[in-house]
């Protein structure tokens, strides 16, 4: 009975969060350009510079700037995700609540989910427009169940961020420094593959490296990536997932175990 009260909890704390950040959305809708302004910028300028490069160009185009559009939100967002309790001055006393701050933080992450998939699904629509059809695809179906699951592996780095967070007042530089490298490290701008060599064990570090380059083999034909198929790219975007939503929530437990401790985070 009381494992389903905590259940409960949890999920009414994760949409009371998501709620929050829809209306915090609408009153200061700041996001909208690097989440959706921008990206369809970059995504019409791509079309431009490859127009009639290949039969596949088009499927760059949107999938480079569609990734930017959620990559952004999923930094940013995650930055902001503990930031604004920072700010306000409401991070102790939230971990503090019965609720595990997690699930604060994941309403928080879902919201930044729905913007990047909004974001990523206009790009869609301009650049096809601007092409006059839309991209070649090979199988539909699989593309649109590994772009769903990008999203997670974003979610996952997000959280992971949100978290370290809490150990630093540097979010908002971590952020404008790490963007663009982020864009290349993971493969968002462009395939890893084409970076120097000595940079494909760091990229692989990240999640979205192995989802986006899953997405590439079943989106792109002939494409070869890092050349052991998209069947072990997504094991590999399963496995790291995993390992990141468990630093993620170890990390939150501790700073909860500390601010029931000391009562503060004013050394962090």
């Amino acid at each position: 009975m009381a494992l389903a009260a905590g259940e409960v909890s949890r999920l009414r704390t994760t949409v009371a969060s998501l709620r929050l950040a829809v209306l915090q959305f609408m009153a200061d809708p700041q996001w909208l350009v690097p989440s959706m302004i921008a990206p369809v910028i970059f995504g019409l300028v791509s079309f431009e510079l490859f127009r009639g490069a290949g039969p596949y160009f088009l499927t760059y185009a949107i999938l480079g700037a569609g990734m930017m559009s959620m990559w952004g939100q999923t930094l940013y967002g995650s930055g902001w995700a503990t930031g604004q309790d920072r700010v306000f001055g409401t991070l102790e006393p939230t971990i503090q609540s019965p609720s595990p701050y997690l699930y604060v933080v994941l309403g928080r992450i879902l919201w930044n989910i729905v913007i990047g998939l909004v974001g990523g699904g206009i790009v869609y629509g301009v650049v096809v427009v601007a092409a006059g059809g839309p991209p070649a695809l090979p199988n539909p179906a699989l593309f649109v169940v590994l772009f769903l699951f990008v999203m997670v592996t974003l979610a996952s780095v997000g959280v992971l961020f949100a978290a370290a967070y809490v150990y630093t007042r540097y979010a908002g530089f971590i952020q404008n420094i790490g963007e663009f490298a982020f864009y290349v490290g993971t493969g968002c701008m462009f395939p890893v593959i084409l970076l120097p060599f000595w940079t494909n064990p760091i990229a692989l570090l990240f999640p979205p490296t192995w989802a986006l380059d899953a997405l590439r083999y079943v989106s792109i034909p002939g494409y070869t990536g890092f050349g052991w198929g998209w069947q072990v790219d997504l094991v590999g975007a399963v496995v790291s997932t995993a390992v990141y939503a468990g630093i993620a929530g170890g990390i939150f437990h501790r700073v909860e175990r500390h601010v029931l401790e000391v009562g503060n985070l004013s050394e962090y």
